[in-house]
């Protein structure tokens, strides 16, 4: 189960997947300049997301997206 930062995190890649269409894809450095959390924090969290299935991230690393199952939990309250 995501922490509370790792969910927010999957909050902010959730809105833009409802504003742009999934699956929702912005650079690393704006979930970073989004998050509220230090940058060391959010990269950890996005890590995190990564390793457990719920982002994906492009080939360089450095813009993310929700999978299908990242959104669901996003989703969840």
């Amino acid at each position: 189960m995501p922490t509370q930062e790792e969910h927010n995190i999957l909050k902010l890649l959730a809105k833009e997947w409802e504003h742009s269409g999934p699956p929702g894809i912005l650079d690393v450095s704006e979930i970073v300049a989004a998050a509220d959390l230090a940058p060391s924090e959010t990269l950890q969290a996005l890590k995190n997301l990564y390793q457990i299935g719920l982002v994906e991230m492009n080939a360089l690393k450095t813009s993310a997206f929700l999978t299908p199952e990242g959104f669901e939990v996003a989703e969840t309250p």
